[in-house]
């Protein structure tokens, strides 16, 4: 079989519960036979995409998360870093830390212990979850993104254990373990680069297709009234602004509307599927008269990436 030049590839963000939306959108591009040739993704994203480049199949994926967010393990991890949080407050990650940073819950513990999660839960449920392969080995191309911690650079993992590469972009620093690698500690890549885009370019995709579940602007609450409050709004407003510059390299972007959605409702996947079908099925024509052009401007793949080098950034390829 003649192997395709021209690579679309599915840039998956992170966003916690929010991102199962991401599970949406792989029902739709699977049920509309978009052919993706590569997936990147970062935290949640990289775990949907890890799962959905191993299986293949949407709805095995979509079966998997079911089954590990009704798991004992599972629900008991969520509930340390949402314990005795009222409904009343407003659903973003900002209001609802500032809150249990308040009550002491997350300054206790950060004194006694590294992470909130304890390495060998974490563990396991990465191994309940993640197939046990190579990434070389998987039906699709597939990348995580990571941050060293120790010399805060951003970690693109094309090889190895798909487990351990996951297991490093979904660690959300202070909550979850760190990840050790080639004598690197890593972390969660959505603190760099949350719309993993211009690694999926690097990467030889040359039509990306990018899909942001994370929080933006409007979801962040009325004004803050505490100092504390200011720091937090001000360190999620450079996040958010990270992330609009991130996703700007993509052909395409998906955007699910979620409105107000807690970044812990993992319950509410009902929720979240049909706002990643709906904005992918709005989009369809788009992305294929846009991937259509990309593909006469690559002349069908034989010239990479067909577009400026504005999007190039610095980062580590393993």
């Amino acid at each position: 079989m003649t192997r395709r030049r021209f690579k679309t590839a599915l840039a998956l963000s992170g966003g916690s519960a929010r991102a199962l939306a991401h599970l949406g959108i792989l029902q739709e591009l699977q049920d509309s036979n978009i052919q993706i040739d590569m997936i990147v993704g970062t935290s949640m994203g990289a775990i949907l995409g890890g799962l959905y480049a191993s299986y293949g199949d949407a709805e095995i994926v979509i079966q998997k998360m079911r089954e590990l967010l009704a798991s004992e393990l599972f629900l008991q991890t969520v509930a340390i870093a949402s314990e005795d949080v009222p409904s009343a407050l407003p659903d973003s990650f900002l209001h609802r830390f500032v809150w249990l940073f308040r009550r002491g819950i997350y300054y206790t513990h950060s004194m006694t212990r590294p992470t909130l999660v304890a390495e060998e839960t974490y563990a396991q449920i990465m191994t309940d979850l993640i197939p046990d392969c190579d990434i070389e080995e998987l039906k699709i191309p597939f990348a995580a993104v990571t941050v060293d911690i120790l010399t805060g650079e951003e970690v693109v993992l094309t090889t190895g254990s798909l487990r351990k590469a996951v297991s490093a972009s979904a660690a959300l620093p202070g909550i979850l373990p760190a990840v050790e690698l080639n004598g690197r500690s890593l972390v969660d890549g959505g603190w760099v680069d949350n719309v993993p885009v211009a690694p999926a370019i690097a990467l030889g995709a040359h039509f990306v297709i990018a899909a942001d579940a994370s929080w933006d602007l409007r979801d962040m609450g009325p004004l803050p009234t505490t100092a504390i409050e200011n720091l937090f709004r001000c360190n999620q407003i450079t996040r958010v602004t990270l992330d609009h510059h991130r996703r700007s390299f993509a052909d395409v972007l998906l955007i699910p509307r979620l409105g107000t959605f807690y970044w812990a409702d993992f319950q509410d996947m009902d929720r979240c599927l049909p706002a990643g079908r709906n904005v992918t099925k709005k989009n369809l024509d788009y992305i294929k008269r846009k991937r259509r052009h990309r593909k006469y401007r690559s002349i069908w793949g034989r010239i990479h990436p067909a577009r400026s080098t504005d999007w190039l950034h610095p980062f580590v390829v393993l």
